[in-house]
């Protein structure tokens, strides 16, 4: 779907759902301890944000093997700049 400096966003399906979720891939073998620390609080705060404007975090998967960690979103067919 997108990618950034430390992460990419990929579209997936749930395999226990089948529902369909954006999923935030962020690396962290290069990353510095205060971009963890900023990591950790924005998890923090998507955890506990709750209004119909603001795209869900539904979970966090992590991954051992390839040194990241996974937020799983609701998917959202169009962003902003889609809907203008």
């Amino acid at each position: 779907i997108g990618q950034g400096t430390y992460n990419n966003v990929y579209k997936a399906r749930d395999t226990l759902t089948g529902k369909i979720v954006a999923l935030r891939k962020v690396r962290f073998e290069n990353l510095e301890p205060e971009s963890v620390k900023f990591m950790a609080r924005e998890i923090l705060i998507l955890q506990r944000l709750d209004h119909p404007n603001v795209i869900k975090l539904e979970g966090l998967v992590t991954s051992r093997m390839s040194c990241s960690l996974y937020l799983v979103f609701e998917y959202m067919v169009h962003d902003l700049a889609g809907l203008a």
